[in-house]
C-alpha cells in the first residue's frame, strides 16, 4: 500500500468516526427533544436545564459538520498527492501535527495568521453589531424626548384653552 493509500485509510477512519459521533450526538439530541411524559412533575423546573443540554448537543454537531468537511479536505488533497503540505505557503505539515490534527491543510503559522485574521474580523463585526445597537438605542431615546415634547406641547394648547 502507497503512502498516499495510508493517507487517504487513515483519514477515511477519522471520517467514519466522525460520523458516528455525529450520528450519536443526533440520537442523544432526539432523546432530549422527546416529550416528557405527563407525569414529571419537574418538567416545568427543568426546562432550562434541556435547553441549554440542546443547545450544547447542537454545538457538539455543528463543530463535527465543520471538522467533518475539513476531513473531506483532507482525503481531497491526499487522493491528490498534496496531503500533508500547507495549502497557504507550501511548506511541508509536520507529520506530529498530522497525528495530532489529521484533517489539517494548514501549517502551525499559517492556521494561526488565519485564526488571527478570524479573531479579527469577528471583532470588527463585533464592533459594528454594538455600533448599531447603540444607534438603534440612541433613536429609541430621540424618538421618547420627541414624544413627551408633544406631550407638552399638548399640554400648553391645553392651558390656552383654559
Amino acid at each position: 500500500m502507497s503512502k498516499q493509500d495510508e493517507q487517504v485509510a487513515m483519514l477515511n477512519q477519522v471520517r467514519e468516526r466522525t460520523l458516528a459521533e455525529i450520528a450519536r450526538l443526533r440520537e442523544a439530541l432526539q432523546a432530549e427533544i422527546e416529550p416528557v411524559s405527563a407525569s414529571d412533575d419537574d418538567a416545568a423546573a427543568d426546562v432550562a436545564s434541556d435547553i441549554y443540554e440542546r443547545s450544547k448537543i447542537i454545538s457538539l454537531i455543528q463543530s463535527l459538520e465543520g471538522k467533518l468537511r475539513s476531513i473531506e479536505n483532507a482525503i481531497a488533497a491526499a487522493e491528490r498527492g498534496t496531503y500533508g503540505i500547507c495549502e497557504m505557503c507550501g511548506a511541508e505539515i509536520p507529520v506530529e501535527r498530522l497525528e495530532i490534527v489529521p484533517e489539517t491543510t494548514l501549517c502551525v503559522r499559517c492556521a494561526s495568521k488565519m485564526e488571527q485574521n478570524v479573531r479579527r474580523w469577528q471583532t470588527t463585526l463585533d464592533e459594528r453589531r454594538a455600533g448599531r445597537r447603540r444607534a438603534v438605542e440612541y433613536e429609541a431615546e430621540e424618538e421618547d424626548e420627541d414624544d413627551e415634547s408633544e406631550d407638552y406641547e399638548g399640554a400648553a394648547d391645553f392651558e390656552d384653552d383654559l
